[in-house]
């Protein structure tokens, strides 16, 4: 079906587009701070490492999950 710039379908459709891709990065934002507790989780508890090569890993998996929320998320 066409829909005509300017009407009330249209407007309808605009914003249930912006929407879903408001729940779309919400839920892209929720699964990587999933499993960045899940890696933090091992790293933490089940890689056997120097103390400040685990620091590194963290730092770098906080980094990492950071660029990735603002290159997906935003």
């Amino acid at each position: 079906m066409t829909v005509l710039f300017g009407t009330v379908e249209y407007f309808e459709r605009e914003i249930e587009f912006h929407l879903s891709e408001v729940e779309k990065r919400e839920r892209l934002k929720e699964e990587i701070n999933q499993i960045q507790m899940k890696l933090e989780e091992e790293l933490m508890n089940d890689f056997i490492c120097d103390e400040k090569l685990r620091m590194e890993c963290l730092q770098n998996l906080s980094n990492a999950c950071s660029k990735l929320n603002e290159d997906y998320v935003v």
